[in-house]
């Protein structure tokens, strides 16, 4: 494994130092695992820089200090570089920086609208399990050359009503292959407000306006400084929300009228997840590391959530503009009777 401690970074808030989340390191998202429960929104805001990250997975550290190369191209409305040309992928996205466009309120609500007619999962017990597979795929390093990890499945079980362990199988993946995970909290209890079983998210407010103060209250709840951006850690809960939980559609059109709220977000025409699949993104730079674009990616016809990416957006450290840190494919979500049992 190369080294990369010698590697700069830029001066971030000690409390949200990179805000290099989970869903961009898979091996501290295991690790973090081991100590707490299986919801991800739980995670969504630790500093990930206090973990060591397992060999062969380049940290955000590394990408929060990037440096503008002399090979990088121009530079957009915003300054920031144009990517390079190429075809979009899974693991590349061309053009980066040069590829986006207004109007994020208006297919926002177009998705909240086909949220909202969607049929609900009937008659789901508090003794059943929410089961969701995705195909997942994260930036890693080997002899000083970025690498994609193969893709691969993740697999889990989430108890519905948040009191029963559930399961994550992940074959492939760069951790055990199986491993089980905990209960959610009680009530009361540190993290409760950022639980995505099902029976949670059913309480979640259905009115926009109610939803965004719920959203913003849950990010002050976790703990804000003088240095900390509302509107960037408030769109990471909603992509957290969305990643890994079966929600219910008037729960979910509320959020994403919430997100139509958020200042700054923009349009990807063409993006692709994981599976392959061309969609269009909604789009978020992140405010704490400016060379990272995050995006939730929605099925073009259907306006499905379908998966989510990490896209660096200047060369710096290990990586170019355009390559993808982090991608996934929601390719199944179901209720089923028993953690480990696919539909």
């Amino acid at each position: 494994m190369n080294e990369t401690s010698s590697l700069p970074e830029r001066d971030l808030p000690a409390d949200r130092h990179g805000q290099l989340r989970e869903h961009l390191l898979r091996e501290i998202r295991q690790s973090l695992a081991q100590e707490e429960s299986p919801s991800r929104g739980r995670r969504w805001l630790r500093p990930a820089v206090a973990i060591p990250a397992t060999a062969g997975v380049l940290t955000l550290a590394v990408l929060a200090g990037v440096v503008l190369t002399p090979e990088s191209r121009g530079g957009g409305e915003s300054g920031r570089p144009i990517g390079g040309d190429g075809t979009a992928t899974y693991a590349f996205a061309p053009h980066v920086n040069a590829d986006t466009t207004g109007g994020a309120a208006e297919l926002l609500d177009r998705i909240a609208t086909a949220t909202a007619r969607s049929a609900p999962v009937e008659d789901i017990r508090d003794d059943q399990f929410v089961y969701v597979r995705k195909r997942v795929s994260s930036m890693g390093e080997e002899n000083g050359v970025a690498t994609p990890v193969p893709l691969h499945d993740l697999e889990w079980w989430q108890s519905v009503d948040g009191t029963r362990p559930g399961l994550i199988r992940e074959p492939g993946g760069v951790s055990e292959e199986e491993r089980p995970t905990g209960p959610d909290p009680a009530p009361g209890e540190r993290g409760y407000e950022f639980s995505t079983n099902y029976r949670h998210l059913q309480t979640l407010p259905t009115d926009p306006e109610a939803m965004l103060e719920w959203l913003h209250a849950t990010v002050v709840a976790d703990g804000m400084s003088e240095d900390s951006n509302l509107d960037q850690d408030t769109f990471v809960l909603i992509g957290d929300l969305l990643r890994d939980s079966l929600m219910p559609p008037e729960v979910g059109a509320a959020l994403y009228r919430a997100a139509a709220r958020i200042p700054d977000v923009v349009v990807v025409p063409d993006a692709v997840n994981a599976a392959g699949v061309h969609g269009v993104a909604i789009a978020r730079y992140d405010s704490y590391n400016p060379g990272i674009r995050d995006e939730l990616i929605f099925d073009k016809d259907t306006l499905e959530y379908i998966g989510s990416r990490s896209v660096a957006t200047e060369d710096g450290g290990h990586v170019r503009a355009g390559e993808v840190l982090e991608t996934s494919a929601v390719m199944e979500r179901a209720v089923v009777d028993e953690a480990g049992r696919r539909p």
